[in-house]
């Protein structure tokens, strides 16, 4: 039973599909097919139950989804350590990211570390707060950092922290020189927010309707990348972490102002492993690369 064999048919199971599988491993749908025709005839048993929803694993498949993965894993520990050999000389790092630390923190330890073993590659893959969770979960990230939501018992936390939310404003906005600003102040001006199913906004949401403030966006956007131009080049103001925009403070392209609420604005942000997994050691260096650059742990 071949490891690429095992590879494709995970992908199967957790995409549904062999054109998403496809598509995800980059190989075509046909060796797809035929990886796994091989592995149920080498089982003599069928490996997927196809419904209206998509391909489902059958009991058969279940189980050997739950051997698959071990076996990968295996595999790819046993790589590791002969890489290790050569020390930080060689190797990949795969980090899942929520878009609030691709922006600037991630890209930024990742130029960090670089420069020091210019030999290690890293792979970065942008998802929302759960899907990074998820991914290291299974085993297809190194390191997740994100926003933290419901615990998982799948995952280790590595580091837990907080992240206060800030008002963000061109610097020769009327507001730039504030010590601070409170919830009804943002009402003043043009607002942009991102889409209520994001961390920011449900916080955000939740502190305006203690104080019985409606605030109306002008711009709402799926992407914070997409609200940093409309501020720039106007009097609006954006809600954001100052980890998203680091490198735009430093540069004084944008100020950031502090919002003073009744209730807390701060998102609980947590850097993840997958549990009972032993990182290589190029992993757990770029670990303390990337942690130094976010605030101090919570205490507790």
């Amino acid at each position: 039973m071949q490891t690429t064999g095992l590879r494709y048919f995970l992908a199967v199971a957790r995409t549904g599909s062999i054109a998403a599988a496809s598509a995800q491993l980059n190989v075509a749908a046909s060796a797809i097919s035929r990886q796994i025709a091989n592995l149920e005839a080498e089982l003599d048993c069928v490996l997927f139950e196809r419904r209206p929803r998509g391909m489902v694993p059958s009991p058969a498949g279940e189980l050997l989804a739950q051997h698959a993965h071990q076996v990968l894993i295996r595999a790819e520990q046993v790589v590791t350590e002969i890489r290790e050999l050569e020390g930080l000389a060689r190797g990949l790092i795969r980090v899942a990211s929520s878009e609030g630390f691709a922006l600037d923190i991630v890209p930024n330890a990742i130029a960090a570390f670089h420069m020091a073993h210019p030999g290690i590659r890293f792979e970065v893959t942008v998802l929302p707060p759960a899907q990074v969770t998820q991914t290291v979960a299974v085993g297809d990230a190194d390191l997740g950092i994100t926003f933290a939501l419901t615990p998982s018992p799948q995952v280790e936390v590595l580091y837990d922290g907080q992240v206060d939310m800030l008002a963000l404003a061109a610097p020769d906005h009327p507001l730039a020189r504030a010590p601070a600003l409170r919830l009804a102040d943002l009402s003043n001006y043009p607002l942009a927010l991102p889409t209520r199913d994001t961390t920011l906004r449900q916080v955000f949401d939740a502190a305006c309707a203690l104080e019985g403030l409606a605030v109306e966006p002008v711009l709402t956007a799926n992407k914070l990348s997409a609200l940093l131009p409309f501020v720039r080049r106007s009097r609006g103001l954006a809600l954001m972490s100052a980890l998203s925009v680091t490198t735009p403070l430093r540069l004084n392209e944008l100020v950031s102002l502090p919002i003073h609420a009744r209730a807390s604005l701060a998102r609980g942000i947590q850097v993840q492993a997958m549990r009972d997994r032993r990182l290589p050691k190029a992993v757990q260096a770029f670990l303390r690369q990337l942690t130094d650059a976010l605030p101090p742990r919570v205490s507790g």
